[in-house]
């Protein structure tokens, strides 16, 4: 599997990588958590900017970013706008959407974007050159709360992603069943084995799919999200233990 090397920190390489998700609604709240979170071992830090009650202020956008970049010292900075259609806060239509990620990319605050698939439709090859134009590496996400897809269909998504630009496809998917976990399993470790030009981040959310979130150097997903105190979505298992679990497998 090919390594995404982001100021110092190889993602795709070793030990999956943590992210913490900041989900809090005003200014003064997100750096709060900034501060602690920038003391915390974890190496990245995603801010969720549609929990900000003033997502749609670009001016107010542009200000937190800077100042979030500021607080988290030397902590990657993951910066995701989640759309009500995949799990988010809040509905942006596909322009405002696109101006959101611009508006992020100008601020040069970023090291990781996240773009929908889905969302991003027709655009999505067009935002990617842009971030990549900027020096930032894309995170492609797509969510599916209901379902877990077969894995030929997760395997042929992450594939299109790569195609597309991506250099971190994201997949989420809701297990209905233990062999829903195995098939998201299954389709990384195929991603891994059979396209590893680039690294992916999947997970299987809930309770039931707690287990893929500490397996991605067993089976090939590079990233995992952490639980601080607060979870930004279902099955997040808290930050001491996911330490506790890689350390030991990595091991």
């Amino acid at each position: 599997m090919s390594c995404v090397n982001v100021r110092g920190c190889p993602i795709g390489e070793g030990r999956p990588k943590t992210i913490l998700p900041i989900v809090e609604g005003t200014e003064a709240a997100i750096l709060e958590k900034a501060v602690q979170f920038s003391t915390l071992p974890a190496d990245c830090v995603e801010w969720r900017a549609d929990w900000f009650q003033d997502c749609r202020d670009p001016a107010a956008v542009a200000r937190c970013l800077q100042k979030l970049r500021v607080a988290l010292g030397s902590k990657l900075l993951l910066v995701t706008f989640r759309t009500q259609a995949e799990g988010g806060q809040a509905a942006l239509s596909p322009a405002e959407y696109r101006q959101f990620l611009e508006l992020v990319l100008d601020t040069d605050c970023a090291d990781l974007l996240d773009i929908e698939f889905f969302t991003a439709g027709a655009d999505l090859s067009l935002l990617m050159e842009q971030a990549h134009t900027a020096g930032v590496p894309v995170v492609c996400s797509s969510h599916d709360f209901a379902k877990t897809p077969h894995r030929a269909e997760l395997v042929e998504r992450m594939v299109q992603m790569q195609q597309a630009g991506a250099d971190l496809p994201k997949l989420a998917v809701m297990p209905q069943s233990r062999t829903d976990v195995l098939e998201l399993l299954a389709a990384t470790a195929e991603m891994a084995d059979l396209h590893p030009e680039t690294p992916v981040i999947t997970m299987s959310m809930g309770a039931l799919g707690a287990v893929s979130r500490l397996a991605g150097e067993t089976f090939g997903s590079a990233m995992t999200f952490a639980n601080p105190g607060q979870a930004s979505a279902p099955g997040q298992v808290s930050l001491d233990i996911v330490n506790e679990v890689l350390d030991a497998l990595h091991l």
